[in-house]
């Protein structure tokens, strides 16, 4: 198991106690890795991470009391399996959009989280949870003692100045580039890094992050 999947692992299993906080992190994930067929109003994320699609699945539970349909199914081409997680019901959708915030009062869907309006990230531990959901849904990070690098996947400019400013709020000076069509917020400091896995209460992984840094520095 990579080091990256292994800090999905761990925060898979960390699910926030309060309510508002399951809500911001599940509002991450969707925002990053889901798909809204205005089709058939329903919600789809298909993640590689079968890590992800628990903590989604648990969170929908949970947090919203909903059943979903999940599948497992074998990329033909490259040999990837992929993990899939539809909400189907159209009133369920409706109840998980209108809570996120992806959805306003007059039924428009929208994706453009603003910190300042939006309620869901006033508060540090939602603002904590955010930040967890958004890696989970479109983050990786290099094993440390090859590198220094984490980096989340945004689809557009304005979600990633969003994940930028809730990181500013711990004092994290993350940096933004443009990769194709993606926006990428990365970070490549080590101590800022472990930073970050603090505020995504990654305990674990942090512990061996900090060693792996610690003897990297002895060495040199």
């Amino acid at each position: 198991m990579s080091f990256s999947s292994e800090v999905k692992e761990e925060l898979s299993r960390h699910l926030p106690t309060a309510r508002h906080c399951q809500i911001a992190e599940t509002a991450a994930i969707l925002s990053l890795c889901g798909q809204i067929s205005e089709k058939d109003g329903t919600i789809r994320i298909q993640t590689e991470n079968a890590y992800v699609a628990r903590k989604y699945f648990t969170l929908l539970k949970k947090t919203f009391n909903i059943d979903t349909e999940n599948s497992v199914a074998r990329n033909k081409s490259n040999g990837s399996i992929y993990y899939t997680v539809i909400i189907k019901k159209h009133e369920n959708a409706i109840k998980v959009l209108q809570a996120t915030k992806l959805m306003d009062g007059a039924g428009e869907i929208s994706e453009e989280f603003s910190v300042s309006r939006n309620l869901l990230l006033q508060q540090s531990c939602c603002k904590r949870a955010f930040i967890r959901g958004a890696f989970l849904g479109a983050g990786s990070m290099s094993n440390p003692a090859k590198g220094y690098h984490l980096e989340i996947v945004c689809m557009s400019g304005k979600k990633a100045e969003q994940l930028q400013s809730v990181m500013h709020a711990f004092e994290i000076e993350a940096k933004v580039v443009i990769r194709k069509k993606s926006h990428v917020v990365y970070l490549k400091e080590g101590s800022q890094i472990v930073d970050l896995l603090n505020v995504m209460e990654a305990p674990v992984a942090l512990m061996e992050f900090e060693n792996v840094r610690i003897l990297k520095d002895m060495r040199n």
